[in-house]
């Protein structure tokens, strides 16, 4: 096997920036370039951290560089599908960022032309390994509680400045996005990959904030669900519920239960604890789970808005690190370092039925069916 690093592209100066170049690096990969829409402010970010090129032209660079084998999408929703789409025609693999579509039909043409193409293909869901989620998930699926019965999870932060401008997605329903389409993919994730597959939903979205008047999208949502195997559950995250920080992810089962232990603050360690016949006590990390602290982005001058903020503290890097070097061994041809898997564009329509049910399920006020194949 050649020595030569993989090469990759990232696209998008923000989260990608952030986030992807550092885990890219982490992983292995060599990051040979960025892509931005504007030139100038993407050349601008590019030089603090020594990526060789700067762009504006996704086409042009994988023309250009046959060196890049992996292609890293981390625009805003609406903006997903040009570069899939360019990235699968050149026959790279590529690695797509969440909510990943506009809606179920677009979603389902990207996995369709990544098939077709045969490129490996995963989702930026990189709290599949994040330590705690992983190791709850080992735990459910051993079968150490038994059979699901129920699955609970609550997020609410307290938000802050309200008057402080969001990226336009976030705010914008028409964008793809809202708290539901942020967060709500990965809680989606998480339960789906805990207890299975969700077959209906119902769900509510509102806005809490009463300061940003021209918001149309959600910044509180509940998904009530039902999965295949008669599981049932709970998921409720608000970006911005005034009062104290509240995190809590319990899983009940037939004969025992699993949760994290959270801790006061977003990013504190959590530990995963079991109660069953044999009594209730914490579960081991593995090592290979184990992530370390968050390092926040050290360049200070290149984080300018509150998206920045909360994208430069460094919680995604460990565990993008971890995914990124789940797709290398994949590109490589060898079997990946974790026996857990990566979530693929096959996962990214499953979520995004989800996402699509939910919003319909909140716009008629009824349960819904979520379309699966």
């Amino acid at each position: 096997m050649s020595n030569t690093p993989i090469g990759a592209v990232v696209i998008g100066t923000g989260f990608g920036l952030f986030t992807h170049v550092r885990a890219l690096r982490d992983a292995g990969f060599e990051v040979r370039a960025i892509v931005g829409r504007d030139l100038e402010k993407t050349r601008t970010r590019a030089a603090p951290l020594g990526i060789p090129l700067a762009s504006n032209d996704l086409a042009k660079v994988l023309a250009d560089d046959p060196a890049i084998a992996l292609v890293t999408v981390a625009t805003p929703p609406h903006a997903h599908y040009a570069p899939v789409m360019q990235a699968i025609a050149a026959g790279r693999a590529v690695v797509c960022e969440k909510p990943f579509a506009k809606d179920l039909p677009q979603a389902r043409e990207m996995l369709a032309a990544a098939e077709q193409a045969g490129v490996i293909h995963a989702l930026g869901a990189e709290f599949r390994f994040d330590s705690a989620q992983a190791l709850l998930r080992r735990v459910v699926q051993s079968g150490l509680i038994g059979q699901p019965l129920m699955f609970h999870r609550i997020y609410q932060q307290p938000g802050g400045d309200q008057s402080e401008p969001l990226a336009d997605w976030w705010t914008d329903a028409a964008q793809g996005g809202g708290f539901l389409g942020a967060f709500g993919t990965h809680m989606i994730d998480q339960a789906r990959g805990t207890v299975g597959e969700f077959t209906r939903v119902s769900a509510v979205l509102r806005k809490l904030a009463t300061t940003r008047p021209a918001q149309t999208s959600d910044d509180y949502y509940t998904i009530q669900f039902e999965t295949a195997s008669g599981c049932l559950g709970l998921v409720e995250a608000a970006l911005c519920f005034p009062g104290p920080f509240v995190m809590s992810t319990k899983v009940a089962g037939t004969t025992g239960a699993a949760w994290i232990q959270s801790g006061a603050a977003f990013g504190d360690p959590e530990q995963v604890w079991v109660q069953d016949a044999d009594g209730t006590r914490q579960v081991p990390m593995p090592a290979e789970l184990a992530n370390p602290a968050p390092e926040p982005f050290p360049i200070g001058e290149l984080v300018q808005t509150e998206m920045d903020r909360w994208h430069s503290q460094g919680f995604d890097v460990a565990p993008y690190t971890k995914l990124f070097a789940q797709v290398k061994a994949r590109i490589e041809g060898r079997e990946p370092p974790l026996p857990d898997a990566f979530g693929t564009f096959a996962d990214a329509v499953a979520g995004q039925a989800v996402l699509d049910a939910a919003r319909l399920s909140d716009a008629e006020r009824r349960w819904v069916e979520v379309e699966h194949g």
